[in-house]
């Protein structure tokens, strides 16, 4: 996801003719800042035939001249034509909305998006001080984020450029202060060894209908390495425009010593819909599959699933 920031000016008032394609609405702010610089990712939207993401990040010094409030814009890895070898170029706008006086302030950035950059750079919106001394920006503890996707390119293959729809969607997010859930899971597969096809889908886990989804030998981006996910499957439990903001930690255990492998997601996501977060390169298939390791033995291996659901969000809907 990289933590690199766009060497730009200062966010600039950005006129009428900024519109966003998609608003986000996060409300509870103050909760998210007292994660530290945790991240956190907007649900999917779909825009123009493909399906994207806005990512929100509070950052300090270490990252930037001043602590700010960064936003970037992230696309579905494959889900919707970004085959491996492909890039795309994006011009978009990235926002933050002024609750005074009706308009957006916010920063125009270009960014080439491929199978390995899926996330473009950090766009420092507003610095973190300014936010929170003004209710301009902060509005009974609720920002606006947005984004308005201007160009799309697809440079490999080349393509036309790709027309951009009008159509535009809000989604709003609601971040817990505590009364946190956490749940986590375990499943054996015993025959891994056996598993000849290329996904492997495990038995539903008591997780409100969530999956793991096991690649054995990799999938599309990784052919080297295990690849392993965490699949929302639509959920009948819930309504299918609601969706969760989680923290993810995948593992799979060390027989041997009982440790765990363990990948962590590095911010918070939100599971709305038919939804799966993970990695394609979860753990080389050469130190899982080493018999000195304990991740494989005689064909088992156990995987564990954690989430802490930190809150909720509702999917996208029109705009008026």
């Amino acid at each position: 996801m990289g933590n690199s920031i766009a060497a730009s000016s200062a966010p600039a008032l950005l006129g009428d003719t900024h519109n966003p394609c998609f608003k986000w609405k996060v409300h509870n702010f103050s909760n998210l800042l007292q994660r530290g610089e945790v991240s956190v990712n907007s649900a999917p939207f779909f825009y123009s035939g493909y399906k994207w993401f806005l990512q929100l990040t509070p950052l300090t010094k270490s990252y930037s001249a001043k602590p700010c409030v960064a936003l970037s814009l992230g696309i579905t890895r494959g889900s919707l034509g970004l085959e491996p070898g492909s890039v795309m170029a994006v011009v978009f706008e990235l926002s933050i909305y002024n609750h005074s006086d009706h308009v957006h302030w916010g920063s125009k950035a270009t960014f080439n998006f491929d199978d390995e950059h899926i996330n473009s750079k950090k766009e420092c919106l507003i610095p973190l001080k300014e936010l929170l001394v003004s209710t301009d920006f902060l509005a009974d503890d609720c920002c606006v984020f947005g984004v308005d996707i201007l160009k799309i390119d697809a440079l490999f293959p080349e393509k036309e450029e790709i027309a951009i729809q009008k159509a535009a969607t809000i989604q709003s997010l609601f971040i817990q202060n505590d009364n946190f859930i956490k749940l986590t899971c375990s499943v054996t597969i015993n025959n891994f060894l056996e598993m000849s096809m290329m996904k492997f889908v495990c038995s539903r886990f008591e997780l409100d209908g969530q999956k793991v989804l096991v690649y054995p030998r990799g999938n599309q981006y990784s052919n080297n390495c295990l690849s392993l996910y965490l699949h929302l499957d639509g959920s009948e439990k819930l309504p299918h425009k609601y969706g969760k903001l989680v923290e993810l930690t995948l593992s799979i255990l060390d027989q041997k010593h009982g440790k765990h492998f363990i990948r962590k997601c590095p911010g918070l996501v939100v599971f709305a819909g038919k939804s799966h977060w993970g990695w394609s390169d979860f753990i080389p298939l050469e130190t899982f599959m080493n018999p000195e390791r304990g991740y494989l033995v005689e064909s088992c291996c156990i995987i564990k699933a954690e989430i802490t659901i930190f809150g909720s969000s509702d999917a996208c809907r029109l705009m008026a």
